[in-house]
């Protein structure tokens, strides 16, 4: 008789959590939840001291600056053999990269059925791969799609927040760095933007900065621009 095969389930929201557990318990044969966890640091401390066989992480936790990605990547730093599963809401060809770099054997929408979370258990715990049918075809499309360059990205909380170039520039520059930033640098950098993405007004580059961020999970509404000097490294 194979071993029960125990489980950890990660989500912030408590109505989604349950009713994963539940699935899971429900239509998973030989499945036990062993423990559940609200956040990226519970589910840190709960998957070193529980050492379950698999790990069901969300993606995005709201209010952490951490995600479900950042939790596989340090259970692999930490030597936690448990084996992840990364759920969504949406699918996106960046996340999907990241995820299986950084160690996750299994990549599903959230809203799966059970047969689908069953299927993608099992596969993480006999160290295979599981993924969506479309996975395929979202990489290619996400592989065609521009790029921002690194100094590009940590350009827009700032953007999205609303600050001017000047501000930026301002507010950088009265830290004490050895290199000073200037407005027209920044410019520079906006209009790369615009012209990479066929934004054609700064308004659309706010609303654009708005959604990259919110994709990524890069906050921008809490910003502290003197306590962010290494995000303004252009």
């Amino acid at each position: 008789m194979r071993q029960k095969v125990t489980i950890l389930v990660l989500d912030d929201h408590p109505v989604v959590r349950q009713g994963v557990v539940a699935m899971i318990q429900a239509y998973g044969e030989g499945f036990h939840v062993v423990g559940e966890a609200c956040s990226p640091d519970e589910g840190l401390a709960k998957a070193a001291a529980l050492r379950p066989d698999v790990v069901v992480t969300d993606l995005i936790f709201n209010g952490s600056s951490r995600n479900g990605i950042d939790v596989i990547r340090e259970l692999q730093m930490q030597g936690v053999p448990s084996r992840c599963v990364l759920i969504t809401a949406n699918m996106q060809g960046h996340y999907m990269v990241e995820a299986f770099k950084a160690g996750a054997k299994a990549f599903l929408y959230k809203e799966s059925d059970a047969r689908e979370y069953v299927k993608a258990i099992e596969a993480a715990f006999e160290g295979m791969t599981y993924f969506p049918p479309e996975l395929p075809q979202e990489l290619d499309r996400w592989s065609r799609l521009p790029r921002l360059t690194p100094s590009e990205e940590r350009l827009m909380p700032y953007v999205a927040k609303g600050l001017t170039s000047k501000e930026i520039a301002r507010e950088y520059n009265h830290l004490d760095s050895p290199k000073v930033i200037e407005p027209r640098t920044i410019d520079q950098h906006k209009s790369n933007i615009k012209q990479k993405f066929a934004i054609d007004s700064m308004g659309g580059l706010v609303a654009f900065a708005i959604k990259y961020c919110d994709d990524n999970n890069l906050d921008y509404r809490n910003l502290q621009i003197q306590a962010k000097r290494s995000l303004l490294g252009f």
